[in-house]
């Protein structure tokens, strides 16, 4: 199961939104969040000038094609899936991410406004592309073994699969409430069958992860966190937000309540001694403050369009009142703590 979270403090009020989504232990999927209803704050400019990029500049690229050609990464974060990511995230309107495993591209994001993938442009219009690109709810994957995602209605509207070649595929990332295609996944396939994004039926023997150390999960909690910074600033960078600063006490803060969900079973913003993040951000000056929290998210990604696909998530990670940011991720629970602090 899937779980999505807000919260909001505002003038001395606590105010709490939250639903827990059920489905199958092997489905990983996000549905659609009961909010209050509220007036987006995300548009997209209706002009998008297309920038070509084309996937097989990326895939199956050795590490010194990338660095020739996109030149040293902001930084490098490790994945729980065995590769590398490096990451691009200045300018943040230009965001792309590039998995690297034995010296070559597995996957790649792109979340750059106006990029041309394989003839799709990020900020296109969802019912342009479906008109074009068929994708149906049932996707086979041909490798060692039977293998068939199955996609739900809410799958094939946030994030629907396109098959590139043989070996490899795409996720297309749209925003729901703009209908605009915000990014693009390419995935080698023997990945994506280890990442589980979707339901999955399969015979013979499902590919999983190598079970991480707890040293190991910290650098990947690590790697995380940075991401979901990058990925929120570019959000707000596309819908004409600025940016968030990273905050280190809110960090902890974050941190610990992730951790405190995951090692205590449970999933809330409220601890079970009964604290929320009023009192964890206790001693932390701030005037304005919200929450979004999430869980069984596959990685920084998936969990970041979780919350922007979500009403009143996308209303925090978009506020353009918020100025700091704390993030803190325990496996794959994910809290953020948003402040709005005098300077």
């Amino acid at each position: 199961m899937k779980w999505l979270a807000i919260l909001f403090i505002a003038a001395g009020a606590v105010y709490i939104l939250w639903t827990e989504v059920e489905m199958p232990s092997t489905e990983r999927t996000s549905l659609p969040v009961e909010q209050e209803a509220e007036e987006t704050l995300a548009t997209l400019k209706e002009e998008v000038p297309p920038v070509q990029e084309k996937l097989d500049t990326y895939r199956e690229r050795s590490e010194d094609d990338i660095g020739h050609l996109l030149g040293p990464p902001s930084y490098k974060a490790q994945s729980e899936y065995g590769y590398e990511w490096w990451v691009y995230d200045q300018p943040a309107s230009s965001f792309k991410q590039v998995g690297m495993k034995e010296g070559r591209v597995v996957t790649a994001v792109f979340l750059e406004e106006g990029l041309t993938v394989e003839g799709m442009t990020i900020g296109e219009n969802y019912s342009t592309i479906a008109s074009r690109v068929e994708w149906k709810d049932t996707y086979p994957v041909d490798r060692e073994g039977s293998y068939r995602f199955e996609l739900t209605e809410q799958d094939l509207l946030e994030r629907p699969l396109v098959q590139v070649d043989g070996e490899w595929s795409m996720q297309l990332y749209f925003d729901t409430f703009t209908k605009k295609l915000a990014g693009v996944r390419l995935i080698r396939n023997d990945i994506l069958l280890a990442m589980q994004p979707y339901k999955v039926v399969y015979r013979g023997s499902l590919p999983t992860p190598n079970p991480l150390s707890r040293q190991g999960w910290q650098v990947v909690e690590g790697g995380m966190e940075k991401q979901i910074l990058s990925l929120t600033n570019q959000l707000r960078t596309v819908h004409g937000v600025k940016g968030l600063r990273l905050h280190d006490e809110a960090s902890r803060v974050a941190f610990l309540h992730s951790r405190d969900m995951n090692e205590n079973n449970y999933f809330s913003h409220y601890s079970p001694d009964g604290n929320g993040v009023k009192e964890r951000l206790e001693g932390i000056p701030y005037r304005q403050a919200g929450e979004n929290i999430a869980a069984q998210y596959i990685d920084a990604t998936a969990a970041v369009f979780g919350w922007l696909n979500s009403e009143g998530h996308r209303k925090a990670l978009l506020h353009p009142d918020y100025t700091h940011i704390g993030i803190g991720v325990h496996q794959r629970y994910y809290t953020q703590n948003f402040l709005t602090v005098e300077e």
